[in-house]
């Protein structure tokens, strides 16, 4: 009974430190995170979610062109509800990563002994790697705590009991949701999708054990799970048939070939080295030289991982079997390199590979028993590697906070955002200068209009080339970094802006306040009757710079998804062409009620022209390509009456 109690404090003391390292790791210093582009499109689509404003069937555009799955917008619309701030929900992520380490130490725990379960819980503890893909409103780091799940509710469900046990309760259960939920942790990115192997090969090891109505309610629970994305597929299918097999197409434009690039990953992951090379490509040897030396000593995780290996192939062949498939399956497909490899493809992979070193680290001490200075040695090196990786993540936390990093690596740390965001809040209506408009490809659209969600009443991001807005009352307008040169970039500014540095070394946000919308310094605008085009676009005025034509409209609300072209087109008395602009209107994700727009291009005034034509019209896509639809123009009582507004330049200064 001593033994027993002594056993079970043992187990709940090293649970108990095992939750807290990973706690430590993910959630302390939890303001030096990344929000960038995916972060910021998730966040939308979770918002819109948790809002009801709107019920997605697919997720963003992976890499590949194909959607992802919704699971992960519908995942995290539960937090969202609670708050719309996405500090709030990344530490509800960091939260739900730090229990996926608790079910590892419980899989550990069940299946492999309190030494194993101690060892593989400190290694994905402190693993530095795990802790930075624990750490973000991303897809790919929400999926790891469902797979483990999972996996226990399968092992418990065909793998724990005998064929001649009667059925239990949590087997049933066990039998029931395991499939399914499976089948939710795999839809967060297409990497994960390897592991459904691991299901055939559950239900084969456990096929006398299998229940039958279980089974039909997983089945239908997996149908259900798998629905909203078949559906949204589906409808991507039926408006470009040819998506996938395109995605295909680029995807092997060069042959496929050999690539150590996924094993390389693979290692990385096992070892817990390699950061820098994520986190700062650019920098990644002056941020390694910044490691504590015996850092190195990491490296002996491979060949523990060997060890383990062997080991469990000796002692559990089945276990053995589905820890292989798991560790390593997603990494071998991608060996014949057919699409581009990226380390956070194998995130889930990192709890089985901890699992093999602990198996192996258990082995090698079951062998070293009798030899009480080789035992401690192992425990030794096992401690100095835990502390080097502590180590490894402390300093690239405060390399990443205090140093300029070039994208693709650590972009700018929310904690650097936030006293911009806290500077906006309540400021009404907001203008963001940058380098892009679209939603899916630029990241300061989809960030600011998240981290402003319930903060301003209308944030805009324009391009400072081609487009000025005028909002019709006080507003604040943000230069972002990297904002190109343009009219409009000068527009905004005045003499008292304020500056919101990033990081040492890097580029600045500056803001400036407006109590009201500039004057116009460009040429003069020629007013018009307003014409109205669908949508609730109005054609107000336009006027003539040097070899560019500037059109003058008035905005309706917003309203996402109205992306358009602009043309303007000069024509003489006998109905010839002199010229033409077509340029991309502003997407009315941007559009705020009452607003002023500008648009311009390049387009000389011929001496000989008395019409100019505007159309606005979409260029089709999918099955629609090359299909153009025109925006109807509408008359005074909303019904079409033609599909451009011509404007007579009838005296020479028209």
């Amino acid at each position: 009974m001593r033994s027993l109690i002594l056993r079970h404090w043992r187990d709940a003391a090293g649970f108990c430190l095992v939750v807290l390292l990973a706690a430590a790791m993910r959630l302390g210093r939890g303001d030096i995170v990344e929000y960038f582009h995916d972060d910021a499109m998730l966040t939308t689509l979770a918002l819109e979610l948790a809002q009801g404003l709107r019920f997605p069937l697919t997720g963003i555009l992976s890499s590949t062109g194909v959607p992802n799955s919704p699971v992960s917008a519908y995942f995290l619309a539960f937090p969202f509800a609670l708050s719309s701030s996405p500090a709030f929900v990344i530490q509800f992520v960091m939260l739900w990563n730090v229990l996926g380490v608790g079910a590892l130490w419980l899989m550990a725990r069940r299946y492999g002994g309190s030494r194993i379960a101690l060892i593989a819980g400190l290694l994905y503890a402190v693993n530095p790697w795990a802790a930075l893909f624990s750490r973000k409103i991303w897809a790919q780091e929400l999926h790891t705590p469902i797979i483990l799940v999972a996996l226990l509710l399968l092992l418990h469900g065909f793998c724990q009991s005998r064929a001649d046990e009667r059925p239990t309760r949590s087997v049933f259960l066990a039998q029931s949701l395991g499939v399914p939920l499976l089948l939710v942790g795999v839809q967060f990115h297409f990497a994960s999708l390897p592991l459904l192997l691991l299901i055939p090969g559950m239900l084969w090891l456990g096929r006398k054990r299998i229940i039958a109505g279980a089974l039909f309610a997983g089945a239908l629970m997996s149908l259900l799970v798998i629905l909203p994305y078949a559906l949204g597929l589906a409808q991507t299918l039926g408006a470009d048939p040819t998506r996938i097999s395109d995605a295909l197409a680029r995807a092997g434009a060069s042959g496929p070939g050999l690539s150590p690039a996924s094993l390389i990953a693979i290692a990385r992951l096992t070892a817990g080295n390699g950061l820098e090379t994520w986190l700062a490509p650019e920098q990644a040897a002056r941020l390694a030289a910044d490691y504590p030396p015996w850092h190195v000593l990491s490296l002996a995780l491979l060949p523990a991982l060997l060890v383990g290996m062997l080991a469990a192939h000796r002692r559990r062949p089945a276990f053995a079997l589905m820890l292989s498939i798991w560790a390593f399956l997603p990494g071998l497909l991608l060996i014949i390199e057919w699409t581009p490899v990226y380390i956070h493809y194998f995130i889930p992979s990192i709890p089985a590979l901890a699992l093999l070193i602990a198996g192996g680290a258990d082995d090698l001490m079951r062998l070293a028993a009798r030899w009480r200075p080789i035992l401690g040695g192992l425990w030794l090196i096992i401690g100095v590697t835990l502390i080097g990786h502590v180590q490894v993540w402390q300093v690239a936390l405060d390399s990443v906070e205090t140093r300029h990093i070039a994208y693709p690596g650590f972009t700018t740390p929310l904690s650097k955002l936030e006293p911009l965001r806290d500077r906006l809040s309540g400021a009404g209506d907001v203008v963001i200068v940058a380098g892009g408009m679209a939603w899916n490809l630029h990241h300061e659209v989809a960030r600011w209009d998240t981290l402003l969600w319930d903060r301003a009443t209308c944030v805009r991001t324009i391009i400072p080339d081609g487009y000025a807005v005028f909002p019709n009352q006080p507003f604040a307008a943000v230069i972002a970094p990297g904002a190109p040169a343009g009219m409009a970039t000068d527009f905004y500014r005045h003499d008292r802006p304020e500056g919101f540095p990033t990081r040492p070394g890097g580029p600045d946000y500056t803001l400036y306040q407006w109590p009201a919308a500039p004057t116009w310094t460009g040429a003069s605008i020629r007013a018009i009757a307003p014409e109205r085009f669908a949508k609730g676009l109005r054609l107000s005025g336009y006027g003539w710079g040097e070899d560019e034509v500037i059109l003058e409209w008035r905005l309706p609300a917003r309203q996402i998804g109205a992306d358009f072209q602009f043309s303007a087109q000069l024509y003489d008395a006998r109905g010839e062409r002199l010229g033409q602009l077509d340029a991309t209107f502003w997407h009315g994700r941007h559009w705020c009620a009452g607003d002023r727009l500008l648009t311009w291009g390049p387009l000389r005034k011929d001496a000989d022209a008395t019409t100019l034509k505007v159309a606005l019209y979409r260029l089709g896509a999918g099955k629609e390509a090359g299909r153009v639809s025109n925006l109807e123009v509408l008359d005074g009582l909303g019904n079409p009456k033609g599909q451009s507004v011509d404007i007579a330049l009838g005296d020479p200064g028209a």
